[in-house]
């Protein structure tokens, strides 16, 4: 099983648009039965995002002799927030997220387009209100790394708990649009399921058929299949292809407007 270990893994070392190496890594720490949360550090500081749970990244940063510098919130769900505050105060991070009164222990309260200099790399702050009113996600330009939460995810989107079909479409169309190379590091492994989907609404896409081969084989072997490239996302993701002529006849849907498209996948989604 792919969480059962509960063991982190580690990316290859970023590298800057110009070529040259940057000091940070970027570790993937499975949580609960299906989250993830990501460590980024550059061997003496860390980062965590979405820390679901305190004492798994505690373990990692003791083990790796890190400092907890900041703690990046996506949103509110306990999931991802449940170790914020005992790693709060065992680290004095500073803990990034939307100015939201369910999230009372942040204490840098960011908006959209809003930047912060996070391990000496730029950080901008993009706003995705859908899965809930106040999602943020987090891009680091220049390690080309965009941390998605419950907005995206290999192959599908968020359920919108508190948002509308409008909202979220527009939120995913802010993230399709940054660099083609950028890696997605969303909040949960549900690539299999997500593509198990996108085959019964795009059922000749290549695609879509040649990840899930590659999912299942990663499945096989316990590793996770996130990160996601963002180029890959295009080609594979139901959610950001409503503008495709194959999806929307599928559906149906040959003249209807893009919102009209998500939110019919969307439903779909939601009772496949």
């Amino acid at each position: 099983m792919l969480f059962g270990a509960r063991k982190p893994y580690f990316s290859f070392a970023e590298k800057k648009k110009g070529g040259a190496p940057t000091d940070i890594t970027i570790v993937t720490i499975p949580l609960l039965s299906d989250n993830y949360s990501w460590i980024l550090h550059d061997g003496t500081s860390a980062v965590v995002v979405d820390p679901g749970l305190a004492e798994p990244v505690s373990r990692f940063l003791w083990r790796a002799k890190l400092n907890l510098s900041h703690i990046l919130c996506t949103h509110h769900h306990t999931d991802h927030i449940g170790g914020v505050d005992e790693l709060k105060h065992m680290y004095h991070s500073v803990v990034v997220g939307p100015d939201e009164p369910r999230m009372p222990f942040v204490s840098d309260r960011v908006r959209d387009e809003e930047e912060r200099t996070i391990l000496t790399e730029k950080m901008i702050v993009i706003a995705t209100p859908g899965h809930t009113t106040s999602h943020m996600v987090y891009y680091f330009p220049a390690i080309r790394a965009v941390f998605t939460g419950d907005t995206l995810f290999s192959a599908g989107c968020g359920r919108m708990l508190e948002g509308t079909p409008a909202e979220m479409l527009r939120s995913l169309i802010k993230i399709a649009y940054l660099e083609d190379l950028a890696s997605i590091y969303c909040g949960h492994e549900y690539t299999e399921e997500n593509l198990l989907f996108a085959t019964t609404v795009e059922p000749d896409n290549k695609d879509v058929w040649q990840r899930l081969s590659d999912v299942n084989f990663m499945h096989r072997r316990g590793i996770p299949t996130v990160p996601s490239s963002l180029t890959m996302e295009r080609a594979i993701n139901p959610f950001l292809r409503t503008g495709s002529p194959s999806l929307r006849k599928k559906l149906g849907m040959e003249s209807a407007t893009g919102i009209e498209v998500f939110a019919e996948l969307r439903k779909r989604k939601d009772g496949f």
